[in-house]
């Protein structure tokens, strides 16, 4: 009986592992499409120069906004936390409510959605799911203003 629990700890964790390298995979797949789709953004900055298209304008911020999105993206995939997840959402949101023209019912509950994100990440937000990671930052923040004599930086 034990030898089978050991078994299946095994392939749990090795399970867990290749999802793991498997996001990360994901990741550095969307990264490398997000380094690829710069060049066009780059190309259509001459274009922005003479001023004269405000259609070449509204490409160039649509295309911004989606590298942005495709950031923020990234690092959800990498960071595996809450508010990585939360700020994705609320990008994917604004994009739609900038770029997407739909009704004013539309707007007025992408308006809500943004809210809604916020009042979730002020209220209900738990920074206990934050990374390790974050906390060692936060505190190597809060160690410097201490050795500094700064006032040291609130949470969230």
């Amino acid at each position: 009986m034990e030898k089978r629990k050991s078994k299946n700890r095994a392939l749990s964790g090795w399970l867990e592992m290749a999802a793991e390298v498997m996001e990360i995979l994901i990741a550095v797949i969307v990264l490398a499409g997000f380094i690829f789709s710069i060049v066009p953004l780059v190309r259509e900055i001459p274009s922005l120069l003479t001023g004269a298209d405000k259609e070449a304008f509204h490409t160039f911020l649509e295309s911004a906004f989606n590298l942005v999105i495709g950031i923020e993206f990234i690092r959800m995939l990498i960071k595996h936390t809450p508010g990585s997840a939360l700020e994705v959402l609320m990008f994917a949101l604004a994009r739609h409510m900038v770029f997407d023209s739909g009704s004013g019912i539309e707007l007025l509950c992408g308006v809500a959605a943004i809210a809604g994100i916020f009042a979730v990440r002020k209220y209900l937000y738990v920074h206990s799911f934050e990374s390790k990671d974050d906390e060692c930052a936060f505190e190597f923040i809060k160690l410097e203003n201490e050795k500094t004599g700064d006032e040291a930086p609130q949470k969230s």
